[in-house]
């Protein structure tokens, strides 16, 4: 589905807010249409502190789409979630904790579209907040530095710890790092040098 047919969908602008939530999923697969969101971590920022967290595994439509892949990749198993909330129970209570915040994610427009697409089939209005991605300023502030910019490529690059992947907790405290590396580094004063 194309990001125009989802409309109320917010804007993927880059950004450098101070307050923010950042968000991460993990999901059954690729597709937002077909595939279901399994787990999601939501942490609130304020001025580069965290200041609330919510996060929760959620039962996909369809259990069988936790397939054996999906297990391997994340480590989580149709166990962990056949007796999560549904999407129908705990979206709402997701989108509450964001307000009216700037939404903040690594390759944010996949979850962004997870997010819409879930809610529109659990008969939930969905999230229309703007958000910045991390991946973009990373293409933007580092394109000719790295590889490429997945999130583990750009914590390597700058330097920082990397517990796990893959889990939606751990992805959002590595996005913050990342992020608010990045935010001093753009604010470090260059100092002026005199001939």
């Amino acid at each position: 589905m194309a990001a125009d047919a989802r409309p109320g969908r917010g804007k993927s602008i880059i950004a450098y807010p101070d307050d923010y939530v950042c968000i991460d999923l993990e999901t059954t697969g690729l597709s937002p249409r077909e595939d279901w969101i399994i787990e999601f971590a939501a942490y609130k920022v304020r001025n580069g502190t965290v200041v609330d967290r919510l996060v929760s595994f959620v039962r996909p439509g369809q259990i069988s789409k936790v397939s054996s892949f999906i297990t391997k990749l994340t480590g989580i198993t149709k166990e962990m979630v056949e007796d999560a909330p549904l999407p129908e129970d705990i979206l709402p209570e997701l989108f509450e904790f964001v307000g009216e915040d700037m939404v903040l994610g690594h390759h944010t427009c996949f979850d962004m579209n997870f997010l819409y697409d879930g809610a529109i089939k659990a008969g939930l209005e969905p999230l229309g907040n703007d958000f910045t991605d991390t991946m973009r300023i990373s293409r933007k502030k580092n394109k000719d530095c790295i590889p490429n910019h997945k999130l583990g490529t750009l914590a390597d690059y700058l330097e920082i710890d990397v517990v796990t992947a893959h889990r939606a907790a751990a992805d959002v405290v590595t996005t913050i790092r990342c992020y608010e590396k990045m935010v001093k580094e753009r604010d470090a004063v260059i100092p002026v040098e005199w001939a």
